[in-house]
């Protein structure tokens, strides 16, 4: 290792200089072996440049293949390459950033079973672990069937109280932990659209956070307000989707589209207390021009959740608004009712290699009563991001956001825009 060191080293000062010589004298560069001996020693300097050539050292390609795996392929395909991977990102906003790693394979009992398994955490204790089975045997251009089974614990989740005029001084906190098992087919009967069918298992648990700086919500809140806290429940869940998908990349589309809705009905045979259905729309659409160097995004979600007669929706699971993705300038989980609109706007421009930026802006609201879901009332944030870019993926975002509660920054390993896969 030392002698291929010095070795390129003295290649690369000595070489510019032969090359030079010619310019500053008319003598030749080098003379040819006038003994034996030189002409051996020219010899093995020779058979030396052949055998230790100039080449990447066996660590840094390492790293690169990890980092092409878990930040390339991993984001823009949610699959990769087979083998270990990086994993950045992908949990519960408001625990921090989150890093691990992940297995996949593709190739089991001749390519007809794949499946993929992550384990991943951040340093404020929130962790989650998933497995993603895929039934490649039963893939064609149009179909696809996968099993998804997820567990992820999250030690500290923001409440400030239900409804759109809560105040940032009331903030407390809980812990969360969600364990879901969903089998999901779909079909493509047109190109750009799918439409599926999901089912299977959620369970949550609720308590006490034991934050140190917040308030426990059991002692911010009246029992009566928190529905579901505390009391452990298991949901068998079932639900359809469909959307038509026509952006160019899943991360940092620079044209097309993207119009979704999902539809879940979720029955409490437990408790029989919360028992509900909710109703996800999404579209989003992306305006280049010069040369797609410049795109206008615009981002529109609604979310909607019924409860059955005589049962609420569990608090954990109203729609909420504000941190890293709608209403950036409040933080993670500032307003949390049965019904929330969303609306965002962002200019996106290539800066140069590696890096977009965005001035974007935000509004929003949630709402006990869908006839309350209209453009008033809204809350609005906005401010200024920069993207980190992998080829066509984004690696990272870093977004200086401000409101009427002041400004934040927000760090994430996920694009603006990205719905969950």
């Amino acid at each position: 290792m030392i002698r291929n060191y010095c070795y390129r080293l003295a290649r690369r000062l000595l070489v510019p200089i032969l090359c030079a010589a010619p310019a500053f004298g008319q003598e030749p560069a080098s003379e040819a072996p006038t003994t034996r001996a030189e002409a051996i020693a020219a010899k093995r300097a020779d058979k030396v440049a052949e055998l230790w050539p100039e080449r990447q050292e066996a660590m840094v390609d390492l790293v690169d293949g990890l980092v092409e795996r878990g930040l390339k392929e991993g984001l823009d395909s949610g699959k990769g390459v087979n083998g270990l991977q990086v994993i950045l990102g992908g949990m519960r906003a408001g625990q921090g950033a989150s890093f691990g790693a992940g297995y996949r394979r593709s190739d089991l009992f001749r390519e007809h079973l794949g499946y993929r398994g992550t384990a991943r955490g951040t340093i404020q204790g929130g962790y989650m672990l998933d497995f993603d089975l895929d039934f490649e045997g039963l893939h064609t251009e149009r179909t696809d069937v996968r099993w998804y089974t997820k567990f992820e614990h999250s030690p500290h989740i923001d409440y400030y109280g239900a409804g759109n005029d809560t105040s940032n001084d009331n903030r407390s906190s809980f812990r969360y932990d969600d364990f879901s098992s969903d089998f999901n087919a779909s079909y493509t009967p047109v190109r750009h659209l799918r439409l599926g069918a999901t089912g299977g298992y959620f369970h949550a648990h609720t308590g006490p956070s034991g934050e140190d700086d917040v308030s426990p919500i059991n002692e911010a809140f009246p029992p009566a307000t928190l529905f579901g806290f505390g009391q452990d429940t298991g949901y068998p869940r079932v639900g359809l989707f469909g959307y038509f998908d026509s952006r160019d990349s899943q991360t940092g589309p620079r044209s097309g589209g993207l119009y979704g809705a999902l539809f879940r009905q979720y029955w409490d045979v437990q408790r029989h207390q919360f028992a509900f259905q909710q109703t996800e729309f999404e579209a989003q659409q992306y305006f280049p021009y010069f040369n797609k160097g410049r795109v206008l995004a615009v981002r529109g979600a609604v979310v909607l959740s019924y409860p059955k007669e005589n049962n609420a929706v569990p608090f954990y699971l109203q729609p909420t608004l504000g941190g890293n993705d709608e209403l950036r300038g409040f933080g993670p989980y500032r307003f949390r009712d049965y019904h929330s609109l969303s609306l965002s706007v962002e200019h996106r421009w290539y800066a140069f290699s590696f890096l977009d930026m965005a001035l974007f802006a935000d509004a929003g609201k949630v709402v006990r009563l869908k006839r309350d879901l209209d453009p008033t009332d809204l809350h609005y944030s906005g401010g200024i991001g920069f993207r980190f870019r992998l080829r066509s993926a984004i690696i990272s975002r870093i977004d200086f956001a401000a409101s009427s509660e002041g400004p934040r920054m927000i760090w994430t390993f996920s694009d603006a825009f990205n719905p969950p896969r």
